[in-house]
């Protein structure tokens, strides 16, 4: 037999939490709905009082993307624009810029994947604000086939923040279409 310890605080709150659930359906059934929602939020107060977190059902945050056509020779710190995108749950993902914007304030959680050729490379880092955060390596020089990498990076962002892929220095110099993604969700 297994013996669990709760402290008088938790009992606390277990106890007001099963005495409050027959009672509001109880007492629901005659109110207004005005009542009712007067109600709730007195039951939430409570809640909140006693340390629960008040969960919010919001729609998701998410994307990916993808490129449609090859790279090569890209500039100094050019932006890679992932053209094609198949999931933007929030519009927060800009496929004609290539940039990212934080509709709230959060964590979120970003992973970037790059194929190149043999005896190319593609080097590229994740910027939030233009500074850079975190790198990839696609480096085909010396290597048979097509090497992939994908890098990842959790970033705590503000409101209105913006991340993007660019190319680390001048080390854009080949992407393969189709093969080359970019998305993002809130934590």
């Amino acid at each position: 037999m297994t013996t669990v310890s709760f402290s008088n605080k938790n009992m606390t709150r277990i106890c007001y939490l099963l005495m409050s659930v027959p009672l509001l359906v109880a007492v629901t059934a005659n109110e207004t709905p005005q009542q009712v929602v007067t109600r709730y939020n007195n039951y939430r107060a409570i809640c909140n009082g006693m340390g629960y977190e008040n969960v919010r059902c919001k729609d998701p945050i998410a994307f990916q993307s993808s490129l449609t056509k090859t790279l090569q020779n890209l500039k100094n710190q050019e932006t890679v624009i992932f053209d094609k995108v198949s999931l933007n749950e929030g519009n927060a993902y800009d496929n004609s810029s290539g940039i990212f914007t934080a509709p709230l304030d959060g964590i979120y959680s970003f992973t970037w994947t790059v194929l190149t050729k043999y005896g190319k490379y593609f080097l590229t880092e994740i910027v939030l604000n233009g500074k850079k955060v975190v790198l990839n390596h696609t480096d085909g020089r010396g290597h048979d086939g097509n090497p992939m990498s994908t890098s990842h990076a959790n970033i705590k962002m503000k409101k209105g923040d913006k991340v993007w892929i660019r190319t680390h220095g001048t080390d854009g110099l080949f992407a393969i279409a189709n093969w080359c993604f970019f998305s993002g969700s809130k934590l």
